[in-house]
């Protein structure tokens, strides 16, 4: 009995090694498909408004801009029940919801119901930040930054995927069923998938080991965030949600630049803006591995002003060049996401992660929602003007500045605290700056 009991204890830290990896592999798979619906309808703007007889791109681009704007507004929700429920279940049922959504706006050509389909995956999607940044690093307490590396990967792979098989199929699917568009056929096969690979999720995924839980005989007293915790977080979000802004918006503007200025249709958009988002895949995690303790904030800061020098001149360059271009930029571009999301999720309890990333999210992709309309209405004012590369100079030179703005929010994101996986002494993990109830 005795050696059973020792065997059982020594093999329970593998096990829950294991569930940990499995569960970063999946949920990293989820965040690719999360990415991936947000860029799905991008290259498609231009078929879209020629079959559902737009008013402008700015219509077309209002539909990503819904979608994206309830994402923002509900993520304080989603980071509040990411830390009360479970977060598995929410990941789980929230891709599948999400992934319904975009497969019904491949079976409707009513602009109205475009615009509710996109609220539901707004919804939907909104769960995934919270839960997912909250999940993964509880299950590597020593390592939570490098965790969220990791998960990074599956923003690359996404905003890779989405806009290239959305191009793809837009241009080579020849099925038919009721009366699909060429734009429309993509939502519905990315859709179908990602309802299907929500289901594998909530099979295999599992929660983090139960410590602190709120079920757990001896938990502590649940924490929340102070006032002035609140206060940074917020301020955090507007000033490094530029970066948001620029980031999605060079997205929405690159797709408009590439087909009216440089006559490519919507395949070879979706394989420029996919591709541009290839490198990313290693750049996440590479940031954050080359970026420990200290260095993770300057870090931040130089690949801002990295991105911020090369968005600027996009117009300067010819066709042969504007891939390359593309391409480091999002590197820069989504490799601070990683690097800002691990500076400050180690930098905060896990009991807490959830309401600081919905926080945060709230008031940053807010701004990221507006940037898809902003940047149609922009370039739809260009008129004749809109075959003319450096017509497009100003909406990339502003871009070059919001990266710079935001390059300002590393001192904020200092304050919050000093990292959890470098700190000393264990107990410090606890944030002198969270108030605790019974």
């Amino acid at each position: 009995m005795t050696v059973a009991t020792s065997d059982a204890t020594y093999n329970r830290p593998m096990a829950w090694k294991r569930r940990g990896e499995t569960t970063l592999g999946l949920t990293t798979i989820l965040h690719a498909f999360t990415h991936a619906y947000q860029g799905i309808l991008v290259p498609l703007y231009l078929l879209m408004v020629a079959d559902l007889h737009l008013a402008g791109v700015k219509q077309a681009g209002l539909l990503v801009t819904v979608y994206m704007l309830v994402y923002a507004l509900g993520s304080y929700t989603a980071g509040v029940l990411a830390d009360h429920v479970s977060r598995r279940d929410l990941l789980g049922y929230g891709i599948i919801v999400n992934a319904l959504a975009i497969a019904l706006m491949g079976l409707t050509r009513n602009y109205n119901l475009l615009l509710l389909l996109a609220v539901v995956g707004g919804l939907a999607g909104t769960l995934f930040h919270p839960a997912a940044n909250s999940l993964v690093p509880a299950h590597f307490p020593k390592s939570p930054g490098m965790a969220i590396g990791m998960l990074g990967i599956g923003s690359g792979l996404g905003f890779f995927l989405g806009p290239q098989y959305a191009g793809w199929r837009a241009q080579t699917a020849t099925w038919h069923f009721a009366h699909v568009g060429n734009w429309q056929r993509p939502c519905v096969e990315m859709g179908l998938a990602g309802a299907v690979f929500g289901v594998i999720y909530l099979f295999f995924a599992r929660e983090a080991r139960a410590k602190g839980h709120a079920s757990h005989p001896h938990a502590p007293p649940r924490r929340l965030i102070s006032a002035d915790q609140r206060i940074r977080v917020l301020s955090i979000g507007l000033i490094l949600g530029c970066r948001d802004f620029a980031g999605v918006a060079s997205f929405s503007l690159a797709s408009i630049y590439l087909q009216k200025a440089m006559g490519y249709d919507a395949r070879q958009t979706g394989f420029i803006l996919g591709v541009m988002m290839l490198l990313t895949i290693v750049a996440n995690p590479l940031a954050v591995w080359l970026s420990p303790g200290n260095r993770r904030l300057p870090t931040m800061i130089g690949i801002l002003l990295v991105g911020a020098a090369i968005i600027a001149t996009v117009p300067l360059w010819s066709k042969s060049f504007v891939l390359p271009v593309l391409i480091v930029f999002q590197a820069a571009h989504l490799g601070s996401y990683a690097v800002s999301d691990a500076a400050m999720l180690e930098r905060v309890p896990t009991e807490v992660r959830g309401r600081v990333v919905g926080l945060f999210l709230i008031v940053a992709s807010t701004l990221a929602a507006i940037s898809p309309w902003c940047m149609g209405f922009w370039t739809d004012s260009f008129g004749a003007d809109a075959s003319r590369q450096m017509r497009y100079m100003p909406p990339f030179v502003a871009l070059g500045v919001l990266m710079i703005v935001a390059a300002f929010s590393a001192p904020l994101i200092a304050r919050l605290g000093k990292p959890i996986e470098h700190a000393i002494n264990p107990l410090a993990e606890i944030s002198p700056t969270m108030e605790t109830v019974v």
